[in-house]
């Protein structure tokens, strides 16, 4: 018989890809995060690497960097306003008068989203969309771009997809070193949410020039290729991570994969929250 934990999570994925609420009792509270009266399900906290250089005096890489997990019905306008800015500045969209950036899959309950903050301020984001064989139709945006691809995988039986997308940074950080960190952070944040989820597959629609790096760093393949992604006329690479693969390179222990138990089991908790309430 399966532990009380194993038997949580597997309910947990059955929550998150069927879009249902839990029937579950004695459900946990939201936590609140501290930027905002919101809910979500849990802070992480990543703690940069101290350095020799101190960068002309800038320190900011010294600072930990608080990761909040939001559901499709928190309060999500900072990170919104970051992918607007983000995006904007790399020339992918055009200027709008709310100066944010969301579309129809931010409110799915399917949908989660990472928000990194510095110093009170949100300087990194990204989201999560879970769909697959027993998800709604539609519920990841590369169902839209590469459906072919997507249908291919779950023949293949990859039931459990989640999509990593909407991956945002600050345009001002001026810091390479620290820029690189923030987005090793929230990558590895999406990996630990992916492992706590219990999925058969991580995908994620990417900028040929940056496809690279998933592939060197997270091991990700490519599956697919497109002259453009949703409003973003760009050449683009569609990658994918098997959950074997992942596991293959965690069991390894590399600085990047070095997950602990408490930080799996934050993850766990966060995912748990959020799916107790029906909101993701």
């Amino acid at each position: 018989m399966p532990g009380t934990k194993s038997l949580r999570s597997k309910l947990l994925a059955i929550d998150l890809f069927s879009g249902e609420p839990s029937t579950r009792r004695n459900r946990p509270e939201f936590g609140v995060c501290k930027q905002k009266e919101i809910s979500v399900g849990a802070s992480m906290m990543f703690q940069p690497p101290l350095v020799l250089d101190n960068n002309n005096g800038d320190t900011a890489k010294n600072f930990p960097i608080s990761l909040e997990i939001y559901s499709s019905h928190s309060d999500k306008t900072d990170l919104h306003r970051l992918r607007y800015r983000a995006f904007l500045a790399a020339g992918w969209i055009r200027e709008n008068d709310a100066g944010m950036l969301s579309d129809r899959f931010d409110a799915l309950d399917t949908t989660v989203a990472v928000g990194a903050f510095h110093k009170g301020a949100c300087i990194g984001a990204l989201r999560l969309a879970f769909g697959g064989a027993h998800a709604l139709p539609h519920s990841m945006p590369c169902e839209d771009a590469f459906p072919d691809e997507v249908r291919a995988l779950i023949a293949q039986n990859c039931q459990r997809l989640v999509e990593f997308s909407r991956m945002a940074v600050e345009p001002t950080l001026s810091n390479r070193s620290f820029r690189t960190t923030l987005y090793a952070s929230l990558v590895r944040a999406g990996v630990m949410l992916t492992i706590a989820s219990r999925v058969d597959m991580a995908v994620v629609a990417v900028h040929k020039k940056v496809s690279p790096f998933y592939q060197a760093m997270c091991g990700f393949e490519v599956l697919g290729k497109s002259a453009s992604y949703a409003e973003i006329d760009e050449p683009t690479e569609f990658l994918g991570l098997r959950a074997q693969a992942l596991e293959a390179r965690r069991k390894k222990r590399s600085g990047f994969f070095a997950f602990s138990p408490e930080e799996i089991a934050a993850a766990e908790r966060a995912l748990a929250r959020l799916s107790a309430q029906g909101l993701a």
